[in-house]
C-alpha cells in the first residue's frame, strides 16, 4: 500500500508571519493540496507530521522558538487542514526532533497500516524531510519525493537534500 507523507506544513514555517518563514516557501501549498486530493480519491493513507515543541525545548538553543504545542504557529496551514477535514485515512505524528521516527509511534503506525511506498512532501527539505526519508530508506520503504511539494529556507541546501535523497537514499524524485 502507498501513503502520502506531509512533513511539517505548519504556520510557523509557511506563513509570512511564521517564526521560521522564508520568502516564497508557501509555493508548496498548492501542489501538496493537489496530492492530498489525489490520495483521498484513492482512499490511501495520508500522514502529516507536526513539529511539536514544549515552551522550553532544547532545540530552541539552535533555532528561535517555533511550533510550540497548541499554538497557532504549530497548526497545519489552513488549506491543508481544510483538505484533510473528515478524511478517515488521515493520521498525525507529533514530533520533537527532526525525524518523524524519534520518540514517536510512527514506526508502529506504518506497520499497522502495512505501508510499502511513501510519497513525500514538506518542509524543510534539508532537515525534517531529509532525516525522515533517511529513516524510511533504512527500513527499505520505496520513496517518491515530489520536489514541487518540498522547500527549504536555503535553495542550495534544498538542492543538496534532493540530491542526497536520490543518490544516497535511493528515492525517486518527481
Amino acid at each position: 500500500m502507498k501513503a502520502l507523507l506531509i512533513v511539517d506544513l505548519q504556520n510557523d514555517f509557511v506563513r509570512p508571519d511564521g517564526v521560521l518563514y522564508s520568502k516564497g516557501i508557501e509555493r508548496v501549498i498548492t501542489p501538496i493540496v493537489s496530492l492530498v486530493e489525489k490520495f483521498k480519491k484513492e482512499k490511501a493513507p495520508i500522514i502529516t507530521t507536526m513539529d511539536w515543541h514544549t515552551a522550553h525545548d532544547p532545540e530552541f538553543n539552535r533555532w528561535p522558538p517555533h511550533c510550540v504545542e497548541n499554538t497557532e504557529g504549530a497548526s497545519l496551514v489552513k488549506e491543508l487542514g481544510e483538505a484533510l477535514k473528515r478524511y478517515e485515512g488521515h493520521y498525525t505524528i507529533r514530533k520533537r526532533k527532526y525525524s518523524a521516527f524519534f520518540g514517536t509511534e510512527f514506526d508502529e503506525l506504518l506497520k499497522r497500516l502495512d505501508i510499502e511506498e511513501f510519497h513525500v512532501v514538506g518542509i524543510a527539505t534539508n532537515i525534517c524531510v531529509l532525516f525522515t526519508v533517511e529513516e524510511l530508506s533504512n527500513r527499505e520503504y520505496r520513496i517518491v519525493i515530489h520536489e514541487k511539494g518540498t522547500a527549504s529556507y536555503d535553495e542550495d541546501l534544498h538542492r543538496f537534500a534532493i540530491r542526497q535523497m536520490k543518490e544516497v537514499l535511493g528515492a525517486e524524485i518527481t
